[in-house]
C-alpha cells in the first residue's frame, strides 16, 4: 500500500511530461507547415503566373514514357485504319462532237450516220478527209479536226470541223480554204457558199460542208440545213482580228481578203505578185497577222491593186520592217539602172518621204509599188498603174495618231541656264 502511494504520483508526473513534450513537437510541426502556405502571398501569386505561362505550359509538358511498351499487346488498342477514296481520273470533255447536228426527223428526213466520227490531232499523220497542209494548220495553231458523213440513199455529205486554239486561226483557216464566194445564208460570222459546199468560221471553228455529187439539190438542202445547226450550236462568237478590221473596206473585192499569222501561210496563200516579199524578214510572229486583198476603182477596170497590211505590237518593230524594206527597194533601183541591158532602168525611180513614212516606187511606166509605215501599222500596195489611185488606197488606211510634244527652243535654253552644275 505505501508502495502504491509512491509510484502513482510518480506516474502522473511520467505521463504530464510525455503529454507536454507531444504537443510541443506538433506545435513545431504545424508551424513549420504554416509558415510554408503564409509565408509570402505576392511571391506566391508571381511564382503561380510563371507558371501559367506559355512557355513553362510548353516546358512542363512531358514526353511520353516508355512505359506503353511495357503494356501487354493485347491491351494496346490499334487505331481504326482511315480508308480515302481514290481521286476520280479527269478526262479532257471533248465538246467539238456536240456541235454536229442532230438528225431530226422534221428536218433531216431520211438522213442517217455512215459512220462513226473520225477525230484527227496535230501529233498525228494527216487523214484522207483533211487535204490541207499540215504545218500551215499549226502554224495557225490548230488543235483538232472531226469529220462526220451523213447518207441518204445515194447522196453523202460530210461535215468537217477544224477547232484552233483562237479565233485568229479559225478566221485565217477560212480567208485562205473557203471555198466559193459570199453568201445570203445568216451563218456563223463570215460564210462563204458555192453548189457543192458551205463554209463559215465563227468562234474558235472553221467548218467546211460539203457535198460528194455535182448538182446534187437533196444534198445541198442538208448542207444549209446542218450549217445553220452547226453555227447555232457554237455559243462563242468573236469579231475579226483588228488588223481585218482597219483594213479599207471602200472599193475592196469582196471575199478576196487573205489573212495570216505566219510566212508558211504567206508563202502558200499570198498572191505569186507579192512573191519577191521575203516573209521570213517580217518579223511576224510580233504581229497580229498580216491581211492582203484586191481593190478595184470605177476609174480604171484593168486595175487590181493588191493591199498588204499588217500591224506589229511595238512601233519600233514597224519602223525596223519599214526601214529594211527601204533599203531593199533602194539597192533594186540602183542595181537596175547600172544593168544596160535593162530597158525599163530608164522608167524606174523611187521617191523617198521620210516625213511621211512613204516610199514610191516607179517599177516601169504605170507600174508603180508603195510603201507607209506609221505607228505600228505597215502597208504595201502593188499593181497600181494609176499614180493616184495608189496614194488614195493607202490614205484609206486608219492610221494611228502620232502626237509629239512641240519643242521651245527659247525655253529650252533658258531651263539649259538655270541648271545648277
Amino acid at each position: 500500500m505505501k508502495l502504491l502511494k509512491i509510484k502513482l504520483p510518480f506516474l502522473i508526473l511520467i505521463s504530464f511530461f510525455f503529454f507536454t513534450l507531444s504537443d510541443l513537437f506538433i506545435n513545431c510541426s504545424y508551424s513549420q507547415t504554416s509558415n510554408d502556405v503564409m509565408s509570402d502571398p505576392a511571391q506566391k501569386y508571381e511564382e503561380l503566373f510563371k507558371l501559367k505561362t506559355p512557355e513553362n505550359i510548353e516546358n512542363s509538358i512531358q514526353p511520353p514514357s516508355n512505359d506503353m511498351a511495357q503494356i501487354p499487346e493485347a491491351m494496346v488498342v490499334p487505331e481504326p485504319e482511315i480508308m480515302v477514296a481514290p481521286e476520280p481520273e479527269i478526262i479532257a470533255q471533248d465538246n467539238t462532237k456536240d456541235l454536229l447536228p442532230k438528225l431530226n426527223p422534221t428536218l433531216f428526213n431520211n438522213w442517217v450516220l455512215l459512220n462513226d466520227t473520225e477525230i484527227w490531232t496535230p501529233e498525228k499523220d494527216l487523214p484522207q478527209f483533211i487535204t490541207h497542209d499540215k504545218d500551215v494548220l499549226k502554224e495557225l495553231g490548230i488543235t483538232k479536226a472531226i469529220r462526220q458523213s451523213y447518207q441518204n440513199e445515194n447522196s453523202i455529205v460530210d461535215i468537217v470541223i477544224y477547232r484552233f486554239m483562237d479565233f485568229s486561226g479559225a478566221y485565217s483557216a477560212f480567208t485562205v480554204l473557203h471555198n466559193g464566194g459570199p453568201t445570203k445564208l445568216k451563218v456563223g460570222k463570215h460564210a462563204s457558199e458555192d453548189e457543192k459546199s458551205v463554209t463559215f468560221w465563227k468562234g474558235n471553228y472553221f467548218v467546211d460542208i460539203h457535198v460528194s455529187l455535182q448538182n446534187d439539190e437533196s444534198a445541198k438542202g442538208f448542207v444549209v440545213l446542218a450549217s445553220q445547226e452547226v453555227s447555232k450550236n457554237i455559243l462563242i462568237e468573236q469579231l475579226p482580228p483588228v488588223v481585218a478590221i482597219q483594213f479599207p473596206a471602200l472599193n475592196r473585192i469582196q471575199g478576196s481578203e487573205k489573212y495570216c499569222l505566219g510566212p508558211l501561210c504567206c508563202k502558200k496563200y499570198f498572191s505569186s505578185v507579192l512573191s519577191e516579199i521575203n516573209y521570213d524578214e517580217f518579223e511576224l510572229l510580233d504581229s497580229g497577222g498580216v491581211i492582203t486583198a484586191e481593190y478595184k476603182f470605177s476609174n480604171n477596170s484593168k486595175e487590181t491593186i493588191i493591199l498588204f497590211l499588217t500591224r506589229y505590237i511595238k512601233k519600233e518593230t514597224a519602223e525596223l520592217i519599214f526601214n529594211k524594206l527601204k533599203t531593199q527597194f533602194e539597192l533594186r533601183v540602183t542595181k537596175a539602172k547600172e544593168d544596160k541591158t535593162n530597158k525599163d532602168a530608164k522608167e524606174m525611180d523611187i521617191d523617198i518621204d521620210l516625213e511621211d513614212s512613204t516610199v514610191k516606187i516607179k517599177n516601169k511606166k504605170n507600174d508603180f509599188t508603195m510603201l507607209k509605215q506609221k505607228g505600228n501599222l505597215l502597208a504595201i500596195a502593188y499593181g497600181i498603174t494609176d499614180r493616184k489611185n495608189g496614194e488614195k488606197i493607202l490614205s484609206l488606211i486608219p492610221w494611228p495618231i502620232e502626237i509629239t510634244k512641240p519643242t521651245n527652243s527659247l525655253t529650252e535654253t533658258n531651263n539649259t541656264q538655270n541648271v545648277n552644275p
